[in-house]
């Protein structure tokens, strides 16, 4: 198993130099809303996991995680880009648990990932309660994050959220709601994204439906995630528990 772990980190590592993403200038400001949605609730913190608390367990965790956020708005506002796609970008993330119910998780874009973003982000869970008749658990999160992307929008998250988790013996779904708000500065100048050329800063609230699957192999798991705000943005990750 640890081989096959092995060939997959090769995997994503070979992965890590391509596409870069690619962002449109002359936003407007009903544009850089559009975009701050996006950007801003794509780039929040990701479960990616069995919330059931990691203090329950031994040893720390490692895992690389690949997330998405949809191009296909943003490249149609401003002067517009090519990238119709899907971007794509890659994240190094560890955890601990610090006491039987409450764990640490800390997560960044690796340096060399050349995708014009840069990514650093940490959550608290704590497992406040576990059904003794149904193997059903239930977590609370906080969590909160930084993105920079082309040095144009500095994006800083912070959320909170209500997990529920249904552990079986090799798989766990969980499914939550949250809060999570998201604050884009904007830079403006002759190289700046704004029309008016003044940097400006945006404010955005939204609630948030999380649906996971994690999935466990030995001391190896794959996990899914989807998070649903004003659009949804999917995720994966591959972890090993040591």
């Amino acid at each position: 198993m640890k081989c096959v772990f092995l060939v997959i980190i090769s995997f994503f590592v070979n992965e890590l130099c391509h596409s870069a993403i690619d962002l449109p200038r002359g936003l407007n400001i009903k544009e850089r809303v559009r975009t701050l949605e996006l950007l801003g609730f794509g780039s929040a913190p990701k479960i990616l996991d069995n919330p059931y608390p990691l203090g329950g367990y031994a040893g720390i965790e490692f895992g690389i995680s690949s997330e998405f956020i949809p191009m296909e708005d943003i490249a149609t506002l401003g002067t517009s880009t090519q990238d119709r796609g899907t971007f794509n970008y890659y994240s190094v993330s560890f955890a601990k648990g610090l006491y039987y119910n409450i764990d640490l998780h800390v997560n960044f874009t690796p340096s060399l990932q050349e995708k014009g973003v840069e990514a650093f982000g940490g959550q608290v869970r704590w497992g406040f309660q576990e059904l003794s008749f149904f193997p059903l658990s239930f977590s609370a999160i906080l969590f909160g994050s930084g993105a920079n992307f082309l040095n144009l929008i500095n994006i800083n998250t912070l959320g909170a959220a209500i997990v529920g988790s249904v552990n079986l013996d090799n798989v766990a779904i969980y499914f939550g709601n949250g809060q999570v708000r998201t604050i884009g500065k904007f830079i403006g100048g002759d190289n700046g994204i704004t029309d008016d050329k003044v940097t400006d800063v945006r404010d955005l609230m939204s609630s948030s439906t999380i649906l996971g699957i994690n999935l466990n192999f030995s001391k190896i798991f794959i996990a899914f995630e989807v998070n649903r705000y004003s659009d949804s943005f999917y995720s994966g990750k591959l972890g090993y528990r040591f």
